[in-house]
């Protein structure tokens, strides 16, 4: 059982995945701002306590039956839906020694289950005739870079998919973009050796790593931007 927080009536809410490990968890606060949040989590407890604007709920993205009844719970609850899907699994192979099941966890996780997720809540959307839905990518994911065969076309596949919701959607005010994101200084980026650091910032044009307001920035942006659809925004630093 999640933490879970309940109010009479429809809600306008934030629904967060990821939200209890590396930037989810420390954009929490900064888009309790915007709205109310949803922090969806799976196998790591968030160590922010619920409050008023903060809920908690444990859900595996990777179950199809756990995502349609998350889904038949909250959707009639809620009636401005924005969906952040922060949630992202990386496994670092060279093709030849990528096995299958990598590749289908990082694809089940980092796209299927943005899609399952992201379907489920459409009909909400709908029916409110709003909705927001951002997709998370990042500039790792966009370059290709070897070893990275299963995240690179996880991440690539997003913009593709979040383009074709947008322009099947956006006749019923919801809107889908994508978010490539750089370096900041939490999440995968902890894991990371000292030369590792130091080579990618010598990339950056700016010479410092993200700071996860800029993110919390870019959502604000794209909720209360309707006419901003199928776009694909970098936030890297000019990387």
């Amino acid at each position: 059982m999640g933490w879970l927080y309940f109010e009479v009536g429809w809600r306008d809410m934030i629904l967060l995945t990821g939200a209890s490990g590396g930037i989810g968890e420390e954009i929490v606060d900064s888009l309790m701002k915007i709205d109310e949040v949803l922090g969806i989590y799976n196998k790591t407890v968030p160590k922010t306590s619920p409050e008023n604007k903060l809920t908690y709920e444990k859900l595996n993205i990777e179950n199809s039956e756990e995502i349609k009844m998350f889904a038949d719970k909250w959707g009639p609850k809620l009636s401005k839906i924005s969906l952040v899907h922060m949630a992202g699994y990386k496994v670092d192979n060279l093709v030849g020694n990528c096995s299958d099941s990598d590749w289908d966890k990082v694809m089940n996780i980092n796209l299927r289950g943005n899609f399952l997720l992201s379907k489920a809540f459409l009909p909400y959307m709908v029916r409110q005739r709003w909705g927001r839905i951002v997709h998370i990518s990042s500039t790792g994911g966009m370059e290709g870079a070897p070893g990275t065969l299963t995240y690179s076309t996880s991440k690539t596949g997003l913009i593709g998919m979040s383009r074709v919701f947008a322009k099947e959607y956006a006749r019923f005010n919801i809107t889908s973009n994508v978010l490539v994101l750089g370096t900041f200084e939490t999440g995968m980026f902890e894991s990371l050796q000292d030369d590792m650091k130091k080579a990618i910032l010598d990339k950056i044009p700016s010479k410092t790593f993200g700071k996860v307001s800029n993110i919390a920035n870019a959502i604000d942006f794209l909720i209360k931007s309707e006419y901003v659809n199928a776009s694909v925004i970098n936030i890297d630093g000019g990387m």
